[in-house]
């Protein structure tokens, strides 16, 4: 049975390509998609950060694949015999220290975002039966780091991977070695990401949500701020955030220097400004940490320098607030990454997006990209959610070559 999908569904992008190929490839179900990015200008289809991604899902599950070439508005994906071994997506090198090490290399081959091609890639890496889970995986990738539309490398580092490592259990390091960027000249980016797989496949159930949403949200422990700027802009940054900060979270000047941690890079030209905030927040009961951040990649074209920062200051500033005064669990880029993990895991898991500004009782709906990703994973998978951050995950367990039967006809019946 293939199952189909119209690409002009909800958010009609990119989203709903990378998480059906995904799922695809994890599960051994056929998929077909329609009309690609149909919701996209330009006539959408395929670009070449998605075809990285079916190209490598391709050789990691030896699938089958008809329209992956650029543009392309129609793509079928059927993954080949689900048996174990080192597929041709991977190499195996060994360390300076003797350490045997599964590697992978995923080239864009154009500015085009590493970040969206690692959300399509992560959870296969994590939770597949094909990638050994005895030897340390190191995922090299190579293109936009610094991009638009898309996750920053600073956000992957502070927020995205400090809440998969919690969620997973899974250690995840991740090692920038140039930025990529489309603004200015394009560039080529590199980074590395390593990580040692649970031998369990299937995500543990988890909650990202206060157990009364009610309750003031605490204060933060450590606000990080990043800024990548014009070298005659550091200053400014340096000068004006700090304040910026202290007034939108009402902290006293001596209590600064230990809240809040700056780091200012030259970004090397005068069209590259990115400036993003993290801040680090106690769960309600205060056994766990949660992070939320806020970015902003400049992408106007100010009368000066001075103003564009200025703005990029303001901007995210309040933007991280109104999340953290919401009372958010998990911040809005964060929401979508998710949703695929839920649909994972061992059972119920949840999140908490926060409540609407200026309302103590209505919740923050999904925005297009987290419906377009839950649409998906309750049609290929059957797993259940609610609208409000709950979720019922499948518990995928690990496929034995006798058992891929037996999950098409589970997840057949789920979907009758």
């Amino acid at each position: 049975m293939v199952v189909q999908f119209d690409g002009k569904t909800f958010e009609g992008g990119g989203q709903l390509v990378r998480t059906a190929i995904c799922l695809s490839a994890l599960t051994g179900k056929a998929i077909r998609i329609d009309d690609m990015r149909g919701n996209r200008a330009g006539g959408g289809g395929l670009k070449a950060q998605h075809l990285t991604c079916v190209h490598w899902l391709q050789r990691a599950c030896a699938a089958k694949v008809d329209g992956d070439n650029k543009g392309s508005k129609t793509l079928h994906f059927r993954p080949g015999n689900m048996k174990r071994g080192l597929e041709p997506a991977w190499t195996q090198v060994t360390a300076s220290n003797g350490q045997e090490i599964i590697e992978t290399h995923v080239s864009i081959g154009s500015a085009g975002s590493t970040t969206l091609a690692l959300q399509a890639i992560l959870p296969f890496v994590l939770f597949s039966d094909l990638v050994p889970k005895t030897s340390i995986i190191r995922l090299k990738f190579s293109g936009g780091t610094n991009v638009p539309a898309s996750l920053s490398f600073e956000y992957v580092d502070q927020v995205l991977l400090p809440t998969l490592r919690h969620i997973t259990k899974t250690n995840m390091t991740v090692k920038l070695h140039e930025r990529g960027w489309t603004h200015g000249p394009a560039t080529i980016g590199h980074f590395t990401m390593e990580l040692k797989p649970a031998q369990w496949n299937s995500c543990p159930v988890f909650d990202l949500s206060p157990t009364d949403p009610d309750v003031r949200p605490r204060r933060p422990t450590k606000i990080l701020a990043t800024c990548i700027v014009p070298k005659r802009c550091i200053q400014q940054c340096q000068t004006d955030l700090r304040p910026a900060i202290q007034r939108v979270f009402k902290i006293a000047s001596e209590d600064s220097n230990n809240l809040v941690s700056m780091s200012c890079e030259d970004s090397g030209h005068d069209k590259r400004l990115y400036i993003m905030l993290v801040v680090c927040v106690p769960s309600e009961s205060g056994d766990q940490q949660y992070r939320l951040g806020a970015d902003w990649l400049y992408d106007r074209k100010p009368r000066s320098h001075e103003e564009a920062i200025g703005d990029m200051i303001k901007n995210v500033t309040e933007d991280l607030a109104r999340q953290w005064e919401s009372g958010a669990y998990v911040d809005k880029h964060m929401r979508d990454q998710l949703v695929i993990f839920q649909a994972l895991a061992d059972g119920r898991s949840k999140i908490y997006g926060g409540n609407i500004e200026d309302e103590t009782e209505d919740l923050r709906p999904p925005d297009l990209h987290a419906q377009t990703a839950e649409w998906v994973c309750s049609k290929l998978l059957g797993a259940t959610f609610d609208g409000q951050g709950t979720c019922d995950g499948i518990a995928l367990r690990g496929l034995e070559d006798q058992d891929v039967d037996l999950l098409g006809e589970r997840l057949q019946g789920l979907q009758a």
